[in-house]
């Protein structure tokens, strides 16, 4: 089977010009924080790379005759030919969804080539999610448009839990099925080796790997990223950034604030200034910014946990066997890790609690197994939806 996938499954560029057997440059070589936001922009919140690579990771198909894409790209290139080119390269188009539902996004683009596209091509979308709790009206004329194209001509409509599914069900898009996020079904012998004996062991010296909303004053969601700062306080805690560093101001624009060999950035001059806006003395030992993800699981493999604020971060170190705390402040988190069984707590849990607390009381021998026997379950059902569809795993359990 030939498939395309349309997600931010890499974040190299893609070259325009038109010939075969060419490929996507990487981002130039920086000591400087601010020369990555151009690359940023081919994935955003970097998240989107666990999620956006799972399904062709996992999915078996003619790899050589398959491809990376964006369908809103693609229409501008071909316009209304849209319909005639993509049936003679490919057999199904997969896209990987994410926080779509939600009155801020506008996904002109992506309808049009849908519509444009028509029945030509079979499609399927995986990991769709709410981002907080709105009535249909609110959404974008755009993606309510969408959701009835995924509703009525999607062979798989796929949401990542049973909040999205209730929500859209109850609003008449009933063919949409939970399914959790393909990101979680990537590495599922990973997954089954988690174990808290490390951890518990480590206790509160345990290494921690985080993720969140680390801002300066005025900065987005900057009470959630304080609160984060305070409760790692003596924690020895590496960040995750995903795209909150573009607003801490003129230090993205020193050289040296990141060395694009190691994924670091000045973690001297980042405690400095977080801190200062947290109002407290901050010692993260290391801070990360990833443009692959597998560099962002081998960082997650020299930790004994995760403990943070962004989904996806938690997942690359489920992917490696490292258990995981979530903190969870929305639906969206709240959705998946209800869905998987995972541990979570909210941020005034932890700050109240602190980390050692946290990881005896959240990640034992209990709750492991139980999360253990729930993916068996949730990765059957996924395994044998696909393959209702013709579409077989490379992953198994």
């Amino acid at each position: 089977m030939r498939i395309l996938f349309h997600g931010p499954g890499t974040s190299t560029y893609l070259p325009e010009i038109r010939l075969p057997n060419t490929s996507g440059l990487r981002h130039a070589a920086t000591d400087r924080l601010i020369d990555l936001k151009d690359s940023h922009s081919l994935t955003s919140n970097r998240g989107n790379l666990i999620h956006g690579e799972a399904p062709a990771r996992i999915f078996q198909c003619r790899r050589r005759l398959s491809a990376f894409a964006n369908l809103g790209t693609l229409h501008r290139i071909f316009g209304n030919r849209l319909k005639d080119v993509l049936p003679n390269h490919f057999d199904l188009i997969v896209l990987s969804a994410a926080n779509f539902i939600s009155p801020s996004r506008d996904l002109t683009r992506l309808r049009d080539a849908l519509n444009v596209l028509g029945n030509a091509v079979p499609f399927m979308v995986l990991g769709a999610g709410m981002q907080g709790d709105h009535a249909l009206s609110e959404l974008h004329p755009s993606v309510q448009e969408i959701l009835d194209i995924y509703n009525r001509r999607a062979v798989l409509f796929a949401v990542r839990g049973k909040h999205t599914e209730g929500w859209l069900h109850e609003n008449g898009f009933t063919n949409a099925k939970a399914l959790g996020c393909p990101s979680m079904y990537v590495f599922p012998q990973s997954i089954l080796s988690i174990d808290h004996t490390a951890a518990h062991q480590a206790g509160s010296a345990a290494k921690i790997l985080t993720a969140g909303y680390l801002t300066i004053k005025k900065g987005r969601n900057f009470p959630r990223g304080q609160k984060l700062a305070k409760a790692l306080r003596g924690a020895r805690a590496s960040y995750v950034f995903q795209d909150e560093f573009f607003g801490y101001g003129k230090i993205i624009e020193e050289h040296g604030s990141f060395n694009d060999a190691t994924n670091m950035g000045d973690r001297v001059g980042l405690n400095r200034l977080l801190g200062s806006a947290a109002g407290i003395s901050l010692n993260i030992e290391n801070y990360y910014y990833f443009s692959e993800t597998a560099a962002w699981r081998q960082v997650a493999f020299g930790h004994d946990a995760y403990i943070g604020d962004r989904f996806h971060g938690g997942v690359a170190a489920l992917q490696v066997g490292r258990p995981g705390i979530f903190l969870s402040h929305d639906n969206r988190v709240a959705e998946l890790t209800d869905y998987f069984d995972l541990p979570r707590m909210t941020l005034d849990e932890l700050l109240s609690e602190g980390v050692g607390t946290a990881i005896r009381q959240r990640i034992t021998a209990g709750s492991v197994a139980q999360m253990k026997a729930t993916y068996r379950g949730r990765f059957q059902q996924f395994a044998e939806t696909l393959s209702e569809h013709g579409v077989k795993l490379h992953s198994s359990v």
